[in-house]
């Protein structure tokens, strides 16, 4: 900041060499006998700025040249980030009861939970009748496996006398009853297990020791750490048969694969759906419900010339401008339009010629030049 001050105090005795590569957007030539400049370092009356090559060093002032080029076409679209349906998984019970905790304790959201693992306990409460009508099924069933255990021990004590037929008989019927035992048993004494289908982290939606839940109830939801999917809503069903992969301007390190669109309308708007191409570690930065912006690219191209995003800053009408550097000294502003193409690359479609400088490092500061 004290450069940038003694870079506005400070005065330059300035000697202007006009750059045969500077052009107006019509393709104009540009030079310093354009406008009658002062001697003075900084911005000067016609909107250019004149600085040293040292102060521009200083600020970090980079340059390249360009040109028109032909690009992808793309589209910018609102997007919100939801959890994959590969990823996502709710725990509910399938019956009445009351919940217990696992071995663990109650395990709050956040948690890191496996696949597998037991996250808590529902325990049916019988009725007085219910539990007399059981207990009196158990205690019949359990009567006659003695009894056909019996006859199964006579029948093969008898060797070879004892029909085989009536043997097996006896056989199935005994594993039919034991069978019938462990449900009756299971019902009156074991609750039924929670048990996460995923792994992934942990949301409790209120399960707590002794609550009362109804079956279906959601107590419980996993959601993978690494999958993600995003929605985006669009108004130009044109796009549909052209979207292929997508970018988001606040991760542009995640590679977006475009999955299809919603055969339903969205309040008047289709819904598009974007799925992560990799499943990035960096996908646990997504949060769910987190609005994002997705740069999509199209199968069609367009034609303007690619600068880095840097490279645009605005002038005091807030329009969007970039700098052009005229002379080894002296940069003008130019007011272009241009449409983001990714989350680090801008397309100038209007307003910059081929062939010029173009400033791509340091643009704010230069901007802030007074």
């Amino acid at each position: 900041m004290r450069a940038l001050l003694l870079l506005l105090t400070c005065f330059w005795t300035w000697s202007a060499i006009a750059s045969p590569g500077a052009h107006g957007p019509n393709g104009e030539h540009i030079t310093d006998t354009d406008s009658k400049l002062t001697a003075g370092l900084g911005r000067q009356a016609d909107g250019s700025v004149l600085m040293p090559m040292q102060n521009q060093d200083l600020l970090g002032i980079k340059t390249q040249f360009v040109t028109k080029q032909s690009v992808k076409g793309n589209i910018t679209l609102a997007g919100v980030v939801h959890a994959h349906p590969e990823g996502q998984a709710i725990v509910q019970p399938s019956s009445d009861g009351r919940f217990e905790a696992s071995d663990s304790g109650v395990l709050a959201t956040g948690e890191k939970v496996s696949a597998g693992q037991i996250l808590g306990y529902v325990r049916y409460k019988d009725t007085a009748f219910e539990l007399a009508s059981q207990t009196n099924q158990l205690l019949t069933v359990r009567s006659q496996i003695v009894q056909v255990k019996r006859d199964v021990k006579r029948l093969r004590d008898l060797g070879e006398l004892a029909s085989k037929q009536a043997l097996e008989q006896l056989e199935t019927s005994l594993k039919i009853l034991v069978q019938q035992e462990d449900i009756l048993q299971q019902g009156l004494e074991k609750p039924e297990p929670l048990i996460a289908p995923i792994s992934g982290i942990l949301i409790n939606h209120q399960a707590r020791r002794g609550r009362w839940v109804e079956a279906g109830t959601t107590l419980f939801e996993v959601v993978a750490s690494n999958l993600r999917h995003i929605e985006a809503l669009t108004n130009d069903s044109s796009i549909l048969t052209q979207l292929n992969t997508a970018k988001i301007r606040q991760f542009p390190e995640l590679d977006l694969r475009y999955h299809g669109y919603a055969p339903q309308l969205n309040a008047g708007m289709v819904t598009v759906h974007f799925a992560l191409e990799t499943r990035s570690d960096s996908a646990s930065l997504l949060f769910i419900g987190q609005p994002v912006t997705v740069f999509a690219e199209l199968n069609n191209t367009v034609e303007g010339i690619l600068l880095s995003s840097d490279a645009i800053v605005t002038n005091s009408a807030n329009l969007p401008i970039v700098w052009i550097k005229v002379s080894a000294e002296r940069f003008l502003p130019q007011i272009v339009q241009y449409r983001e193409i990714s989350p680090s690359k801008v397309l100038i479609t209007q307003g910059l010629g081929s062939d010029n400088r173009v400033v791509i490092a340091g643009t704010s500061l230069l901007n802030q030049v007074r």
